[in-house]
């Protein structure tokens, strides 16, 4: 999927804050806000696109589907959890499920199962910065941008000017989101999604 780079969002937020530069704590303030905005983003929703993955074969281990699996990417939230490969096929028998510290703990008659097709959402790739990790998913990139500078700007006590770049920002966020929620992504992935509110809290043993 398409990326930007951090230096070009940085001197974007450079240039809509009327700054040729910045002073070293007033960088590492802008290199906060960005990660803040672009964390924010992230967390928003369960379907962007380049964080869902969906019917993907994983390993019960002690019990319950590991957050990590070696090769497979890292799992941020638990959406859907099959007993065989969806979407492939009309039926397919589809479980509850539990999240705990360990991962997700699937509920019922399993018949000793070693392994589930699980719907997730990745983990964040972030903190973003301009040398060991500077590719900035473009969805976020204008949203993060505006909100820095509105972050910024709040900083600096200029408020009416910090409330227009934050609905910059929204509007910027707001067109990404409306992008996939009008594809097909919501409509066959979303239909039983589990979100924070129901079953995704972590639960510590």
């Amino acid at each position: 999927m398409q990326t930007d780079t951090y230096a070009n969002l940085y001197t974007l937020v450079k240039g809509l804050t009327g700054n040729t530069s910045f002073t070293s704590s007033e960088d590492t303030l802008i290199q906060s806000f960005i990660n803040r905005r672009i964390f924010n983003a992230y967390r928003r929703t369960v379907y962007w696109p380049r964080y869902l993955v969906l019917g993907e074969a994983r390993t019960v281990t002690s019990g319950a589907i590991p957050f990590t699996e070696s090769s497979l990417d890292d799992i941020d939230t638990f959406l859907r959890v099959f007993k065989d490969q969806p979407y492939q096929v009309n039926s397919v028998t589809e479980y509850d499920f539990v999240v705990t510290a360990d991962g997700a703990q699937v509920v019922g008659d399993t018949d000793d199962a070693t392994s589930f097709y699980v719907d997730y959402k990745k983990r964040w790739e972030g903190p973003y910065n301009d040398t060991t990790n500077d590719d900035i998913p473009l969805e976020f990139f204008y949203y993060a941008a505006h909100g820095a500078v509105a972050d910024f700007l709040r900083y600096d006590k200029q408020l009416d000017k910090a409330m227009a770049e934050e609905a910059n920002a929204e509007n910027y966020l707001m067109l990404e989101l409306s992008n996939f929620m009008n594809q097909r992504n919501v409509n066959l992935a979303g239909k039983r999604i589990r979100t924070h509110n129901t079953q995704q809290l972590r639960y510590s043993r």
